[in-house]
């Protein structure tokens, strides 16, 4: 079982590679889809094209593929646990490359998330009370980090209020503060090492992917953490 689950992790990471290509393409032309077969092979078309970014994303997608069935088995939890951990890599893929966060499929899944809560062990009311938690606590956020970066592009935008919301959807309001804590720690070491590195002065003109942070921190809480 294990060298399917690895080789259907890695073939969806292979289609999520060029999914976030194509996402970040920012008023441009989208990139054209591969015309050699080679392109389409997990881990093979990466490597030869000495594509790091997209065998990044192939090896977490199937990472996580493993670990979330290794955690739940062949179950419906699994199988929509699964799906949202997708739209979680694409989202920080995507973050991560051009700082920005697609609305309409948070909010699409977000939607998902709530519809089939029960399917996940998670009653509906406690996706929902998880999904108004999130979007309260992260419109403050968004409203500080406006007062603290006045002019200037903040590190905390309105896309990364829609990706709480998601979060908050998904595990529900009692789990929210896992992957919260989880994401926010790895920011924060992200811009520490930042600050080490480039010096104070330079670092705090340089914005970071926060939703990046938040979408692995999310999928660590519900791969090896206490989520369940």
């Amino acid at each position: 079982m294990l060298p399917f689950l690895v080789l259907l992790g890695l073939i969806t990471g292979n289609g999520l590679s060029w999914c976030v290509a194509r996402q970040s393409c920012i008023n441009e032309q989208p990139i054209p889809l591969p015309r050699q077969a080679r392109d389409w092979l997990p881990l093979v078309g990466a490597l030869w094209s000495h594509n790091w970014f997209a065998l990044t994303i192939e090896l977490l997608t199937a990472l996580t593929t493993v670990l979330l069935f290794v955690r739940h088995g062949s179950s419906t939890h699994f199988a929509l646990l699964w799906l949202g951990a997708l739209v979680l890599i694409d989202t920080g893929a995507v973050d991560w490359q051009v700082k920005l966060i697609d609305v309409l499929l948070l909010l699409s899944a977000a939607a998902v998330a709530v519809a089939s809560a029960p399917w996940r062990a998670l009653r509906w009311d406690r996706s929902l009370e998880g999904l108004a938690t999130a979007l309260v606590l992260f419109l403050l956020f968004f409203v500080m980090a406006k007062l603290l970066y006045p002019g200037q592009a903040a590190p905390f935008g309105l896309g990364d209020v829609y990706l709480g919301m998601f979060i908050g959807a998904l595990v529900g309001f009692f789990d929210l503060p896992g992957p919260l804590f989880y994401g926010m720690t790895l920011a924060a070491l992200a811009s520490l090492a930042m600050i080490v590195t480039l010096g104070y002065q330079r670092a705090r003109h340089m914005p970071i992917s926060y939703g990046t942070y938040l979408c692995l921190g999310t999928l660590i809480y519900i791969t090896v953490g206490p989520y369940r």
